[in-house]
């Protein structure tokens, strides 16, 4: 099978954001995003979650947009090992592997960042160039997209 692979960091506190978002913050809106992946993630328009621990959530996930985990309706299977307060890693059935990691710039200080990793298993016939800018594209529009709605949340006192 192809695989599509990509990686995006994005900045979570540049100069001109408000507020700064800490750490327990950050964590709080991913485990969030693993529960109700439909407003963080455009492709996912449905989530069962159907089991969780400290460390573990696997869920069902609806596919809302056509792309390249299948058409609409189509209903996956992903287990979600969760390394607090780091990285969230989402496992499909298909082999597809995806990361969600904040990072610390500097010790002590507030310059974090969001990385997504892309392991993407992909059907075959797929032209995994096209995919790859796919990903890289939308990947960068998610993790920008999940560090606002995550200080949105912030900011009306939701986390």
């Amino acid at each position: 099978m192809p695989k599509v692979l990509a990686a995006i960091t994005s900045p979570i506190n540049p100069p001109s954001s408000s507020p700064v978002l800490t750490i327990p913050q950050i964590w709080a809106g991913l485990i969030l995003k693993c529960k109700e992946p439909q407003h963080f993630v455009a492709a996912m328009s449905d989530c069962k979650v159907t089991s969780e621990s400290e460390t573990q959530i696997v869920r069902l996930i609806t596919i809302g947009k056509e792309g390249i985990m299948g058409p609409p309706g189509t209903e996956l299977r992903e287990r979600i090992e969760l390394a607090k307060p780091m990285q969230a890693d989402f496992f499909m059935d298909n082999g597809t592997h995806i990361s969600n990691i904040v990072s610390v710039g500097s010790v002590g200080s507030e310059d974090l960042y969001m990385t997504f990793t892309f392991d993407i298993v992909a059907p075959e016939g797929t032209d995994t160039k096209v995919e790859h800018a796919n990903t890289l594209k939308a990947g960068h529009a998610t993790v920008k997209h999940t560090i606002e709605i995550i200080r949105g949340l912030v900011k009306e006192g939701k986390l």
